[in-house]
């Protein structure tokens, strides 16, 4: 046929058809480059080594930034909280007092006060607030299992809000423990148990954060201290009762309810509450070595007036008449820095210090910084009047 007669469009058949299988057969090699090719080689055995060693540190330094400790993985929080629950209500009491109001209509007359405890060993010892059980005639502690038991008063202590109880049995009781003071932390969950409001039907459960440590706060005549703020609802009836963390261990007993805000309450710390347990199991009240000042933290001001550096030790705001300091010259101004050769670093470490460390009637060598001069001298500690 001659090649007149061949139409357009078969001609375009044709050269499409012919570009079709170029592309098929010889686009791929063309795109084949060195570098290409250079890229898919297997690396060798040092190289790998190498990076993998060093991903892994990458990973490490991630995970923990120079302090050596892994991050576990964190309770599950539904699941982790009626465990815990499980765990520590056999520990957990409702405590009822009967106490005598005068009545100017009807003379004097009984009433019944409700309020929460929780056993500290399994002789029956249980700590609840001092406000819960003060001018009880009798004293009664019903159990997480629905028995009932009169109690009696080991001893209590105004000045901390607190109180130690003996059961009249001797029965094993089962017990929580007391977390470490400086492991409790700011943000953590905690767990609030006890009888609100003196209901039946078991235990109130309120959940919460610590919101904040070390608070003080008035309360009547006095002034507590080492108060844990947290947001889990504290009534009525829980005052004395457990402030849980996640490891099921006491960081605090609820005490405080502060009815003009919403969602604040207080518990005694467990820095307090530990030392005045143990004096009053031991001594039937707290017994504490005092020099008779008040002392507060030194502030940035403070520090840069006296030149300290860094900024440790305690500076004494007031020296009461007729006591150990004021027998000892200690004055009004003065920085404690140093009793016998250990630096005092805060009003926290000298509280830790006098009370585990010494007893009354102890002589201790007190190093103070006074118009930037260090002066030592002795005094002999006396008991805090309480």
């Amino acid at each position: 046929m001659p090649l007149q007669s061949f139409s357009s469009n078969s001609i375009n058949r044709i050269v499409f058809l012919f570009l079709l299988i170029f592309s098929l057969y010889f686009w791929p090699s063309c795109t084949d480059s060195p570098e290409t090719t250079q890229t898919l080689e297997p690396k060798s055995v040092g190289e790998t080594i190498e990076t993998n060693e060093g991903n892994q540190k990458l990973l490490e330094s991630s995970i923990s930034e120079d302090s050596g400790k892994v991050i576990e993985v964190p309770i599950p929080f539904t699941h982790g909280v009626s465990d815990i629950v499980d765990l520590v209500r056999p520990a957990v009491v409702s405590i009822a007092t009967e106490i005598e109001i005068e009545d100017p209509f009807f003379g004097n007359r009984s009433s019944v006060q409700s309020g929460t405890g929780f056993f500290i060993n399994s002789q029956g010892n249980v700590v609840t607030n001092h406000h819960v059980i003060q001018g009880a005639k009798n004293i009664q502690v019903t159990t997480d299992y629905g028995k009932v038991y009169n109690a009696t008063i080991v001893g209590m202590d105004t000045l901390t809000d607190l109180a130690v109880l003996k059961l009249e049995s001797k029965e094993v009781f089962p017990s929580i423990s007391f977390a470490e003071p400086d492991s409790v932390r700011v943000g953590e969950w905690v767990i609030a148990i006890g009888n609100a409001l003196g209901l039946p039907g078991g235990p109130t459960v309120t959940v919460g954060v610590v919101a904040a440590l070390d608070r003080t706060l008035p309360a009547g005549n006095l002034r507590l201290t080492d108060l844990v703020q947290t947001d889990a609802a504290i009534n009525e009836g829980n005052r004395g009762g457990p402030l849980i963390n996640l490891n099921g261990e006491v960081i605090g007993i609820n005490s405080i309810v502060v009815s003009s805000a919403q969602g604040i309450g207080f518990a005694v710390g467990t820095f307090t509450a530990v030392p005045v347990v143990q004096s009053i199991l031991e001594n039937g009240k707290v017994i504490w070595p005092w020099m008779g000042i008040s002392v507060n933290d030194i502030s940035s001001n403070t520090a840069l007036e006296l030149n300290l550096t860094p900024r440790e030790g305690v500076l004494i705001e007031f020296v009461w008449p007729e006591t150990p300091a004021e027998f000892g010259d200690l004055q009004q101004g003065d920085v404690i820095i140093e009793i016998q050769d250990s630096e005092i670093k805060n009003v926290r470490h000298l509280q830790k210090l006098l009370r585990g460390g010494f007893s009354v009637g102890d002589k201790i060598l007190i190093t103070v910084l006074r118009h930037g001069e260090e002066i030592t001298t002795q005094i002999t500690l006396a008991e805090m009047p309480r």
